[in-house]
């Protein structure tokens, strides 16, 4: 005699409802873990009062500095009120009791580029009879290692015509807030009242608004001054608000990158920022040192970038907590190098690789460890691809081709929407100046919607080989890209093509765990550079950092999405 199986009921409605569910709120939970992390990165420190404790750096004190340079424009054509401005930095160093030397050099055109054009004379002809005038001060310590700590006082001028002409920007943040920062770290040390075991140089800088002008005389016409200099810090500002973000360094970092992270608090930064920045056309003071093989770190500011060179840049709009931030670092650093008798060199033979995990933490590790991490990357992709099988090139093309195609016209959107934002007068147009109240919304609705149409390509492709095969193919390219030509950004390619690869490999009970920490680590190293991205280049081109924004969606959506249920 037989007797039927007996059959089990199904289970309730509920329980599969939330089966189905967990695969996308546990990586989607991971998402939100990195998000965090990244808002907690870009937390500014509280500005400490003018009461202060007087050994600690107050931004209300050091905003007094920038409310006295900052109060008219003072662009070196303009000779009176540059001239004040000149003055009062002389005061507020003789107000500490120290007697500044001052360097006037003959303003010569700017030749660190190499190529002085009839176009430069003429630019330059308004101002060529007149002095640039640095501003010097010497902290010597028991021994002649220096650090140099530099920013400028002239403000932005402007053009008329082909010639340069005054400016209407008031310099609160560029440079006040270097400017400032330096007075005001010079005065909490002085009330440490400890005979420092390493020396101070501190150089104010003229004229490098109109191209490095103080900077380039420094080293043609004072170069004994900077013999005993082994770091310099230039404080420089792009917007008026945030975090002040040590954005670019000398070549093989590896040294001078562990003695900031070592010694300034909380510090934002990556090293996808230097490695970015040596590759653009801009420059600053620094960029002048660092052609004469110093060591270098720049700090400035990007928040707020609408009022960079604007009639805004101006104290009513200069922020508290960034210079507090400002001088935190700078304090910690400067603070560390005093006191250090047995302070190790600056130089290394690398690059080092860096990125924030957490507030005050920071993920280091030397280029040779990040080509390793490609390449195990690399053969985990590999293997993930294989492990897809049965999916056609063809078919992955076609993916890659869907990705690419759409990517482009969400740029050429991007940028229409940016034209049509300054035509109609709401906003500045790309590449000017002035503020702009549209902007942060331009660039999230961009993203909104080009995540939107992009999402719906990959929803619909999420379980197909061919479509996880592309997105892998195309991670393994990018890692490939940047080991070669741009190490210090391979982390953010190499981590989320490894976190992918591992999401697709594992199976069973641990996936679920294995898919949070994917979505996380993938989240995480692409947070921080988008909203980077966002800050430095939405002024002038909006569609850069919306395509940013958008890179990591398709490992996202793999990780989050592929085997949903909705």
């Amino acid at each position: 005699m037989s007797t039927s199986p007996t059959a089990r009921p199904a289970p309730p409605a509920s329980t599969r409802s939330r089966a189905s569910f967990l695969p996308l709120l546990v990586p989607l939970l991971g998402v939100l873990l990195a998000i965090a992390a990244t808002a907690s990165v870009l937390i500014l420190p509280r500005p400490l009062p003018e009461d202060a404790d007087p050994a600690r750096f107050s931004a209300h004190r050091a905003m007094r500095h920038v409310e006295t340079l900052a109060d008219e424009p003072h662009s070196v054509p303009d000779t009176a009120a540059h001239d004040r401005a000149r003055d009062d930095v002389v005061g507020m160093f003789r107000d500490l009791g120290y007697e500044p030397e001052i360097h006037a050099d003959p303003m010569i055109l700017n030749t660190w580029s190499g190529m002085v054009t009839e176009a430069d004379r003429a630019w330059f002809r308004p101002i060529e009879d007149l002095e640039s005038q640095n501003i010097v001060v010497r902290v010597p310590g028991a021994s002649q290692r220096t650090l140099m700590l530099t920013a400028h006082y002239d403000s932005a001028a402007s053009q008329e015509g082909d010639q340069v002409a005054p400016g209407d920007s008031h310099g609160a943040g560029d440079d006040g807030y270097g400017v400032a920062t330096i007075i005001e770290t010079l005065r909490a040390l002085k009330a440490q009242g400890r005979q420092p075991e390493n020396s101070l140089l501190i150089v104010i800088t003229d004229a490098e608004e109109v191209g490095m002008v103080g900077a380039l005389n420094e080293v043609t016409h004072h170069r004994e001054t900077l013999d005993d200099v082994e770091l310099i810090v230039n404080l420089e500002a792009r917007g008026m608000s945030g975090p002040a973000l040590m954005f670019e360094t000398s070549q093989n970092n590896s040294a001078v990158m562990r003695r900031f992270l070592a010694s300034a608090p909380n510090p934002v930064t990556t090293s996808f920022l230097p490695t970015v920045y040596r590759n653009m056309p801009n420059g600053t003071d620094l960029s002048v040192y660092l052609d004469e093989g110093f060591t270098g770190l720049n700090i400035a500011a990007i928040s707020g970038g609408e009022h960079y060179h604007h009639a805004t840049d101006a104290p009513e709009h200069a922020n508290a907590a960034t210079l507090q931030h400002y001088g935190d670092q700078v304090l910690g650093l400067t603070q560390a190098w005093l006191d250090d008798a047995d302070a190790l060199g600056l130089t290394a033979d690398h690059d080092l690789h860096y990125f924030p995990l957490w507030r005050g933490m920071m993920v280091g590790y030397p280029e040779a460890v990040g080509l390793g991490i490609a390449a195990a990357a690399l053969i985990l992709g590999a293997l993930a691809a294989w492990g897809l099988r049965p999916w056609r090139v063809r078919d992955a093309l076609r993916v890659c081709w869907g990705v690419v195609w759409r990517s482009a016209l969400i740029a050429v959107a991007a940028t229409g929407l940016h034209y049509a934002v300054g035509f109609l007068g709401w906003g500045a147009m790309p590449g000017g100046v002035g503020p702009n109240p549209l902007l942060l919304w331009e660039f999230l609705g961009m993203v909104a919607l080009g995540g939107a149409w992009l999402g719906r390509f990959i929803w619909r492709r999420r379980q197909e080989p061919a479509a996880a095969a592309a997105v892998v193919g195309m991670l393994m390219a990018a890692t490939l890209a940047c080991a070669v030509w741009a190490p210090g950004l391979s982390y953010i390619a190499a981590l989320s093509l490894a976190a992918l690869a591992v999401s697709l490999l594992v199976r069973g009970r641990a996936a679920l765990l294995v898919r949070l920490l994917a979505a996380f680590a993938i989240a995480l190293v692409f947070g921080l550079p988008i909203v980077l991205l966002h800050e430095a280049m939405s002024v002038n081109m909006l569609a850069l950092p919306v395509i940013g924004a958008l890179l990591p969606l398709g490992p996202l959506a793999l990780v989050c999405l592929r085997d949903a249920r909705l």
